[in-house]
C-alpha cells in the first residue's frame, strides 16, 4: 500500500485518470465474460497532494513516538504534543499483541483525543499473533485501558467489500466493526 501511495503523490502523478491497470486479469475464476475481465480501471479521480499537517511514519507502529513540535516561545524549546485522532482501518487485526497496540494508541493520543476503528476481526498475525480477542473482549480491554465510548457515535457493523469486483461473479464482504472510544481529558 505504501508503494501505491508513494507512487501517486510522486511528480509522475499530475493529472485526473493519468494512470490506467488491469486489476482483475489475474483472476480467472467467477467471470461472467472476458470483457469484464481485461477492463481497465484509470485512475486517479483526483489529483492527490499532502497537506503539511499529514504525517505518514512507515514501519513498526509500536514503533511510533508522539510527534515532536517547535514551541512559540524565544527559546525554541521542542515540546512533545501528541495525536488527536488515530485511525485504524483494517489494522489493529494485525497487530501480533492487541492490548499492547491499544496502549501505544493510547499513550499516543492527547487528553480527549479520538480512537476511530474500522476493521473486521479476522487476525491475520498467524502463528506470532498472542491473543485473538472476541469484539466483546476487545471492548472491554479498551475501556480497561481507559478509553471511554463516545457517546455522540454509535459503535456499528458495516459491511465492507474487499478487493472485490463489482461484476464478478464472487466478492468478499466483511462484517467490519467501527466505533470511536475517546481519552478521557482529565
Amino acid at each position: 500500500m505504501i508503494l501505491a501511495f508513494r507512487f501517486l503523490l510522486s511528480p509522475g502523478t499530475t493529472t485526473v485518470d493519468e494512470h490506467t491497470i488491469h486489476p482483475y486479469a489475474h483472476w480467472f475464476s467467477h467471470q461472467r465474460s472476458n470483457n469484464a475481465l481485461f477492463r481497465p480501471v484509470r485512475f486517479p479521480d483526483i489529483v492527490p497532494r499532502l497537506s503539511e499537517k499529514f504525517r505518514l511514519v512507515e514501519g513498526d507502529f509500536l514503533q511510533l513516538s508522539r510527534p515532536p513540535s517547535v514551541s512559540p516561545s524565544k527559546s525554541a524549546s521542542r515540546e512533545i504534543v501528541s495525536y488527536d485522532y488515530i485511525i485504524t482501518l483494517f489494522f489493529i487485526d494485525t497487530s501480533q499483541n492487541i492490548l499492547e497496540t491499544m496502549e501505544h494508541i493510547y499513550r499516543l493520543l492527547k487528553p480527549g483525543g479520538a480512537w476511530i476503528n474500522l476493521g473486521p476481526l479476522l487476525w491475520t498475525g498467524g502463528a506470532q499473533t498472542k491473543l485473538e480477542l472476541s469484539l466483546e473482549e476487545v471492548f472491554a480491554a479498551a475501556n480497561h485501558i481507559g478509553f471511554v465510548d463516545d457517546s455522540l457515535i454509535e459503535k456499528r457493523t458495516i459491511e465492507c467489500e474487499y478487493t472485490s469486483d463489482m461484476f464478478a461473479m464472487m466478492r468478499w464482504i466483511y462484517k467490519a466493526e467501527f466505533w470511536v472510544m475517546r481519552k478521557p481529558s482529565s
